[in-house]
């Protein structure tokens, strides 16, 4: 069972849950970034997008990435996204730095500065987004 906000719509799985309303500005997250950093967080944010009906809330430097909960999240640093995705299991892949359990999730945390590191964590966030679209 979902409930959404009655003020901004936004859906949750928990009634009343706490929230910000409304979901901020990728062009906000972005401001003073460099233009291959911001490159980057606009090809993981159109692909996630295309994955299906997926929610985008930013907040100064952090965005979620989630459908009724979050899959993935990250934070803009100076010279990379710091991607955190989590999933079911442990996935011992080098291009995750480190993972810890979160839940019943293992959260991995991977640091995106090339298309190439891109690439290599866009499966596990997909797995991670169908894991949650498969919830609601």
């Amino acid at each position: 069972m979902s409930w959404a906000c009655q003020k901004c719509g936004r859906r949750f799985l928990r009634v009343n849950q706490r929230h910000a309303c409304g979901t901020g500005s990728g062009e906000m997250l972005l401001r003073d970034r460099s233009k291959s950093l911001a490159n980057l967080y606009r090809r993981l944010e159109r692909t996630v997008r295309a994955f299906g009906e997926v929610e985008v809330v930013t907040r100064n430097r952090y965005a979620l990435f989630r459908t009724t909960r979050i899959f993935a999240d990250l934070t803009v640093t100076r010279h990379a996204l710091r991607v955190v995705v989590h999933l079911p299991r442990r996935v011992n892949d080098p291009c995750f730095l480190k993972a810890g359990p979160s839940g019943k999730r293992v959260s991995h945390v991977a640091f995106v500065a090339t298309q190439r590191d891109l690439r290599a964590i866009m499966p596990y966030v997909r797995e991670a987004y169908e894991l949650t679209a498969g919830e609601a």
